[in-house]
């Protein structure tokens, strides 16, 4: 029974103080880590925020006009999801070429082409022929050429959109020919080439032609027969 109640205590009152001073030190501890956890997940939130709105900007800028070779323009009803201009990569002679280019998802046509006056083909028939290259063309690509009248009526046209001349999958070089009489009341003359779906066709070389009658016209009117066929079914297909 020697033992004082300090003697009893003590042991009692340093426990309590360990106990509180590793409490107190561990606290400390972790509100550190929650204030470096919160600091940095702030700066991730300001850094995300910044590529955010940085994204944001890009999409909102409209996307540039493109560089058409001199003398040409666009047109067609999906220009939009298009790219045209000029290669100096891909061409066939020279340092350049003229290209249309898919680049989303297109639902309509574009044409890289030109206009000029019909006064020095009136009364001949004429042929445009081009080199045209393509890549993974999933729909049509063509070349084309229109003859219209002072009013803006259509006297002649072809854009090889037939199954059996329209170009599509990935082919090399190779040269295609439109032909198309030009009356005399002819005022404009257009012509040019169109990708119809995604892909990309070039086009160098183009060449105009004064040919005879003997050639035939492309004119999908100067196509069609004279008088209806196969009226039985029996004529097999096509």
């Amino acid at each position: 029974m020697g033992l004082s109640l300090a003697g009893l205590l003590g042991p009692i009152f340093g426990g309590i103080v360990v106990a509180l001073t590793t409490y107190w030190t561990t606290r400390q501890r972790a509100t550190a880590e929650i204030r470096k956890l919160d600091a940095e997940a702030e700066k991730t939130r300001a850094e995300t925020s910044i590529i955010l709105a940085d994204l944001d900007l890009r999409r909102s800028e409209p996307r540039l006009r493109d560089e058409l070779p001199r003398g040409w323009m666009d047109g067609g009803d999906d220009t939009a999801n298009y790219e045209l201009g000029i290669d100096h990569d891909v061409f066939h002679a020279g340092r350049a070429s003229g290209f249309v280019r898919s680049c989303h998802d297109p639902v309509g046509f574009a044409t890289l082409m030109q206009r000029f006056r019909a006064d020095t083909y009136r009364g001949t028939r004429l042929r445009v022929s081009a080199l045209i290259r393509t890549a993974e063309v999933l729909g049509w690509a063509g070349l084309w050429m229109r003859v219209d009248d002072g009013d803006g009526k259509s006297l002649a046209f072809d854009n090889m959109q037939d199954p059996d001349r329209r170009i599509s999958g990935t082919r090399g070089w190779q040269r295609h020919t439109v032909v198309l009489a030009v009356p005399e009341t002819s005022a404009v003359i257009a012509f040019g080439i169109l990708l119809d779906g995604p892909g990309q066709v070039w086009i160098d070389e183009v060449e105009f032609e004064v040919v005879g009658e003997d050639v035939p016209s492309t004119h999908y009117m100067e196509r069609m027969p004279l008088q209806p066929i196969n009226l039985d079914f029996e004529g097999g297909t096509n």
